[in-house]
């Protein structure tokens, strides 16, 4: 049978669509203020005490490579992402694939 407007769509994968506590505690940690996020590349207001590289986390559920990103981060003990970028593929079947990178940085404690 041929199909008119390409392949069906695919459903998500079962390894993305799980609930992963890694990624419900970075949106908590992220929804709470605890991790920074900006497109620039310094983090207005505070000093950057040291700068752990690139961090790039993909997938085909923007809520699984956002937060994912943000849990690679917590994971090398950052609190910032400064330079944050995303992108979106598309594929020939419809389905779209996700893109989250920036630099994981440690901000200098607030000085009272």
């Amino acid at each position: 049978m041929a199909l008119i407007f390409g392949a069906p769509k695919k459903t998500p994968r079962k390894e993305e669509s799980k609930n992963d506590q890694r990624l419900e505690l970075a949106k908590n940690l992220y929804l709470g203020g605890k991790v920074k996020i900006v497109t620039t590349d310094d983090m207005p207001g505070r000093e950057i005490a040291g700068a752990f590289g690139l961090i790039v986390c993909r997938s085909y559920i923007f809520d699984n490579a956002f937060y994912g990103l943000i849990a690679q981060a917590v994971d090398v003990n950052a609190d910032a992402i400064i330079a944050y970028r995303e992108n979106v593929s598309f594929h020939p079947e419809g389905d779209k694939y996700y893109s989250c990178y920036g630099t994981a940085v440690r901000l200098k404690p607030i000085k009272k």
